[in-house]
């Protein structure tokens, strides 16, 4: 990894091609994604809604329809997430209702990610508090499984902490992981698909400080020819 000219954190390995690409929500405010996409960003992971972490209440992103169809409208490839706070499967399962109903008319290409976070300063007053790990577990793979019913691609998202703590990632890696550690390397032990390496990147067309990521594609290896295979080695 490398800053280009521009100062842009670029992968330089030959193994993957790298997509440079933000995830926002209500709180980037109004965004002009053509020139998100003019300073080469190339997709967007957008927060569909989530659950209260006191009430248990669902909701949806002020800025969900706005961010969705401005990012499509520019030419970004799209995402979603949705910030959870389930305490068991069935209530796992009505997130991913929820985002479903709010994603099923746009063409979502990218995963639909399940972001569960550990509501530090909430304290005792969060819902999940001490959610044991085995729970944590089941309510991720319920949400991705009834997503991947629906025909979407499925995702979590997590910190370092939470990989190595919180869920079992033997149990979720059928499903694509978004990784956030911001640093100008990845330091986990684990393979992942995106990688969000900054909380604060200053994008043109997004006024406040925003995360950056970016999502690595294996390239395709030719397959060695037959006769390449059968010729002994000198």
């Amino acid at each position: 990894f490398i800053n280009d000219a521009s100062g842009n954190l670029t992968y330089t390995g030959r193994e993957y091609k790298a997509s440079r690409g933000v995830d926002v929500s209500s709180y980037q405010g109004d965004i002009d994604w053509q020139q998100v996409y003019d300073s080469g960003v190339r997709f967007a992971i957008v927060r569909a809604g989530g659950m209260y972490y006191g009430s248990g209440e669902l909701y949806t992103d002020d800025n969900f329809i706005k961010n969705i169809e401005g990012a499509k409208a520019a030419g970004l490839r799209v995402g979603a997430y949705f910030f959870s706070q389930a305490i068991n499967v069935q209530e796992a399962i009505e997130e991913a209702d929820f985002v479903l109903e709010r994603i099923e008319q746009y063409d979502i290409d990218l995963p639909v990610m399940y972001d569960w976070e550990k509501m530090e300063e909430a304290g005792a007053d969060a819902r999940t508090y001490q959610l044991d790990t085995a729970i944590l577990d089941e309510c991720a793979v319920a949400f991705c499984e009834t997503v991947k019913k629906a025909g979407y691609e499925p995702g979590v998202y997590f910190n370092r902490y939470i990989g190595y703590y919180g869920f079992d990632l033997s149990r979720l890696n059928s499903y694509k992981f978004w990784l956030a550690v911001p640093g100008d390397f990845p330091d986990f032990y684990y393979a992942f698909d995106i990688w969000q390496y900054s909380f604060e990147e200053t994008i043109p067309g997004i006024e406040t400080p925003t995360d950056m990521n970016l999502m690595f594609i294996p390239k395709v290896q030719p397959s060695p020819s037959p006769s390449a295979e059968a010729t002994p080695a000198a």
